[in-house]
């Protein structure tokens, strides 16, 4: 019996003991469904396209590097963890493939069965007796086809030139395995400038709107920078030695600098280590105004009004585009420093560009000026300068 449609598919073997190699469905943009070997790689399903057009990969791998390119073997983006090809191979891959099969081998049986009966009346078609006359060749269903989707986040990894796309915050390419969190802020920071770009094209009369579009851009600047932050702890924690203790989650320890520091202080790592003292005071001010938006909606609470200068209780926050966009460039800062840590110090392409404008640290809020009954501010300063000089203190 000749298997003609299961033989399409044949990659070796011997006789009827085939070895069938099923081509794997593609999305539109040509790339194919991956899925990590390690279960706790949440989301672990992941795209892998081809290299992107005019890249060569280096000959030898880069010191970000942890695997050539091009060979053998993938990494998990979630996880970092290395294994053969095929054993990240996607479950719904493997069920299409078993489809492809099915269909190939009943094609063959069926036209198996039509060339027999065939065979069997021209055998007997000068027979008085016997009359065998073979039906029409049966129709098959169509071949199955498989829709494949590309994903929301499509990296190019800027060390190796592979394409692939990503559910999450992914740690490595999966074909060379350097860090990519970079790359993911990148795209993050490239989104907000267009929604603050696009506040600002807004016509005079769409204040609230402009006002809305800024808001939700400052709070993506921190959202984003909190769970890469919070990503990058918890996948260290994977690579304690056993037996290590466990630790508490996270929670929203990194939606504060000194707690976010103590966390990655277990690995004698300063995330913020790369910022000037007048960046990290603007990172802490941009931190506070994302809860007063986030959660107060942009009305300044007494906490946030005693330490900005621009504040005042029970007022909107005002908001300015190149301030999100410099919030941005300070977080960016912070994620290619903690980068270049997954990398052994190694930092990515183009890290150390300057800021869009100086960074320079708020001005610290002068205390409001102290009243006495009906006495003229010099009165009251007098006062305040001789109950400070005297010894018994004035009472």
């Amino acid at each position: 019996m000749r298997f003609r449609n299961l033989e399409s598919y044949r990659s070796g073997g011997a006789g009827g003991d085939m070895q069938l190699a099923i081509p794997l469905p593609r999305t539109p943009d040509g790339r194919v469904y991956r899925y990590s070997p390690n279960e706790n790689a949440h989301p672990r399903h992941f795209l892998l396209g081809r290299r992107a057009e005019g890249v060569t990969p280096p000959e030898a791998p880069t010191p970000r590097m942890t695997h050539a390119p091009g060979t053998t073997g993938t990494i998990c983006p979630y996880s970092g963890v290395t294994a053969e090809d095929g054993a990240f191979t996607h479950p719904d891959d493997i069920a299409a493939a078993k489809e492809v099969v099915a269909h190939a081998a009943a094609a063959d049986v069926a036209d198996a069965f039509h060339s027999m009966f065939a065979d069997l009346g021209r055998k007997f078609a000068s027979s008085k007796f016997v009359k065998i006359k073979p039906g029409p060749k049966p129709h098959l269903k169509p071949r199955p086809r498989f829709a494949r989707r590309d994903l929301l986040r499509d990296l190019i990894c800027d060390e190796c030139g592979r394409d692939y796309g990503v559910f999450a915050i992914s740690l490595f390419c999966p074909d060379c395995g350097a860090p990519n969190i970079h790359l993911h802020f990148a795209r993050e920071a490239t989104l907000v400038r267009e929604q603050v770009e696009l506040a600002g094209k807004l016509d005079a009369g769409a204040d609230e709107l402009a006002y809305r579009l800024l808001g939700n851009a400052h709070e993506d600047v921190l959202t984003a920078f909190e769970a890469t932050l919070k990503t990058v702890y918890l996948y260290k924690v994977t690579t304690r030695p056993a037996g290590a203790p466990e630790v508490k989650p996270p929670g929203n320890a990194f939606q504060n600098i000194e707690r976010g520091r103590k966390r990655f202080a277990e690995f004698d790592f300063d995330p913020f280590g790369a910022l000037s003292a007048d960046a990290l005071a603007v990172l802490t001010l941009n931190i506070q105004k994302r809860h007063v938006i986030g959660h107060n909606l942009g009305i300044a609470d007494a906490a946030f009004a005693e330490h900005a200068t621009d504040a005042r209780l029970g007022e909107t926050v005002p908001l300015v585009g190149e301030d999100i966009l410099q919030f941005a460039d300070i977080c960016k800062t912070t994620i290619d420093h903690i980068d270049a840590w997954l990398a052994n110090g190694v930092p990515p392409p183009g890290h150390g560009s300057l800021p869009a404008k100086p960074i320079v640290a708020p001005q610290a809020k002068q205390p409001a000026a102290l009243t006495v009954g009906q006495l003229a501010k010099l009165a009251v300063s007098i006062g305040l300068w001789a109950s400070e000089r005297s010894k018994e203190r004035l009472r």
